[in-house]
């Protein structure tokens, strides 16, 4: 055989079976049948493909299949002119796969990956012969309707490593159905066949007339271009020539199988072409049976998707109505404001307002630097305004959950994820801490810019004497002024002293830039608000992220698998056809 570069194929199939690994579906229901045929695909690639691409150097295996009792041990003896596989009337004879090989391909043969692998685990017995063919593996398989029923795994098993099924059969049994079973799947796999018809009739007329109808039913099924070189070959041998000293088939009678052997295995180009032959029948499948599991991606994805809406629908309308909780006031009837009017006076603050921005500042500079005076209302009323917040935050994320959960619940893919997932009923346990701390962050953006923003170098030195906390506890109740909506009278009737702080912010820092704060602080709350909800919708969607290959992926490393292999193919057929050439030179 020439010498033939798999490296890139290897490679490739290697890479699909990587991709075939990490696919991992996450809407998938538990009868849909996505992992059994990843399953078979993958075991596919790493048992069936990935060997025999390797098996490219070793010596051509040709598998001995055939019913109990049609002479398959005696046709191996025969063939290596000594007893190397047991035959008798006991059945089954043959209990371990027995491989006949030629000295000088045993390091070669052990080399390959398929039927090394039986050997190294004591599940085949090697027979090296001198009588044995060159190039060529002889193996003598167990019953195919064989009893045991190991048995008749280890010859599927062989079937699978086989790079020619050499079907040995007799004149009173080649229309049994159970080896026809094993033709045809040879057949699909792309395995060629040599037919050999033991135990013909003595007298010509009767033999011819048997290996004719033979050669007929083959022809029906199809298989009448099955052969290494095209046209099947048929070999028959006569009933009676046995040769007691080898347990085996005399050698003038196995002669014509002996010598289309030892033809195949000094035909460099036919060795070549039936090494492409085997390969192209194993790769036939493959296009179909990654296509099925890249399809079954696609429905996992759409139906992810489908999962996926419904929790970005739930959680969207809860936002939506958390939106309207603060375009209607709700934070401004709370005991926040109360806190707060308590804290600054009404009063008092709505009387300096009318007095003059300097007098105003000049009061609210004493209020807040009186000993003690704003540390615990100030913390109150943030407190409370938080604690208002992520209440509402959390009742919402809690309809949105369930809402969510009851449509997952609807569908055979959401519901299996459920059942892992109990707490997706309702809302995630560390929302309240999570928000809170997103407020606080809310809270100290907004503080810095009413800092950073006065209009004039006097009014920013007052804004910063007053303390981040005041500054800030002013700030959010104008937006929350903002939020609802309200100016001017209505201010002062649904807010009370909500009016007061946005006309106190101003006279701090001027009105143009208070309103152009507040406006940005607004829209920051909103979306402060809403990842938090997003944050605990997560919970949901993180079930649904895609793992490992898509389908894409997958169609994208099986192409490279098909173009990998036809370069292969071209130069096993090349290299073939250049050593055949060499032969004929030196001849």
């Amino acid at each position: 055989m020439p010498t033939i570069d798999t490296f890139a194929v290897q490679r490739a199939l290697a890479e699909l079976g990587d991709a075939l690994a990490a696919a991992s579906p996450r809407a998938s229901g538990s009868d849909d049948g996505f992992g059994e045929r990843r399953r078979r695909l993958v075991w596919h690639l790493d048992h069936y493909l990935l060997p025999r691409v390797r098996d490219l150097e070793a010596p051509l295996v040709v598998v001995l299949l055939g019913s109990t009792g049609a002479g398959k041990s005696s046709l191996l003896n025969g063939l290596a002119g000594q007893l190397v596989s047991p035959s008798g009337v006991v059945r089954p004879t043959t209990m371990r796969p027995v491989v006949l090989l030629a000295p000088g391909q045993v390091e070669a043969f052990m080399g390959g990956k398929v039927l090394a692998a039986l050997a190294d685990a004591d599940r085949l017995q090697l027979a090296v012969h001198d009588g044995a063919f060159p190039e060529v593996a002889l193996v003598d398989a167990p019953d195919i309707d064989s009893v045991e029923a190991a048995n008749r795994t280890a010859a599927d098993e062989l079937l699978q490593a086989a790079d020619v099924c050499l079907f040995v059969t007799s004149a009173q049994r080649y229309a049994d159905l159970v080896p026809w079973e094993f033709l045809r799947r040879a057949q699909a796999r792309g395995v060629p066949l040599m037919v050999v018809v033991n135990r013909l009739p003595k007298i010509e007329a009767d033999r011819a007339a048997v290996l004719a109808d033979s050669r007929r039913r083959f022809e029906e099924a199809g298989l009448g271009q099955a052969g290494p070189r095209g046209e099947l070959p048929f070999l028959g041998v006569e009933e009676g020539a046995l040769d007691e000293a080898t347990d085996g088939l005399a050698a003038a009678a196995v002669e014509p199988v002996r010598r289309a052997l030892v033809e195949l295995g000094r035909d460099t180009r036919a060795l070549a072409a039936v090494k492409a032959t085997a390969l192209r029948g194993a790769l036939a499948g493959l296009p179909a049976s990654v296509e099925q599991v890249a399809r079954d991606l696609e429905l996992d994805e759409r139906r992810a998707a489908a999962l996926r809406g419904a929790v970005t629908r739930a959680y969207a309308e809860e936002a939506t109505k958390l939106d309207d909780r603060l375009a209607g006031g709700d934070f401004l009837r709370g005991e926040v404001m109360r806190a707060w009017q308590e804290f600054v006076g009404l009063g008092d603050v709505s009387r300096w307002l009318s007095s003059g921005v300097g007098r105003v500042r000049s009061w609210f500079a004493r209020r807040f630097q009186a000993p003690g005076a704003t540390e615990a209302p100030l913390r109150q009323a943030k407190e409370q305004a938080f604690e208002e917040l992520v209440a509402a935050l959390v009742r919402h994320a809690d309809a949105a959950a369930g809402h969510a959960a009851a449509e997952w619940a609807t569908d055979p893919a959401g519901s299996r994820l459920l059942a892992d997932r109990p707490d997706l009923w309702g809302h995630g346990e560390r929302l309240e801490a999570e928000a809170r701390e997103l407020l606080a962050t809310w809270l100290g953006r907004l503080t810095k810019v009413v800092e950073e923003r006065g209009q004039n170098r006097r009014a920013f030195a007052f804004a910063t004497s007053l303390g981040v906390n005041a500054i800030g506890v002013v700030a959010m109740l104008a937006v929350f002024a903002h939020s609802a909506g309200l100016t001017g009278g209505e201010l002062a009737i649904a807010g009370g002293t909500a009016v007061v702080n946005q006309k106190l912010l101003e006279a701090l820092i001027g009105e143009a830039a208070v309103a152009d704060i507040v406006r940005g602080a607004e829209r920051d709350l909103r979306s402060t608000l809403r990842a938090a909800l997003d944050a605990d919708a997560r919970r949901f969607l993180d079930l649904l992220e895609p793992t490992g290959a898509g389908p894409d992926d997958l169609r994208a490393a099986a192409a490279k698998v098909a173009a990998e292999a036809e370069r292969l193919l071209a130069e096993l057929g090349a290299g073939a056809g250049g050593q055949a050439e060499e032969r004929r030179a030196a001849r």
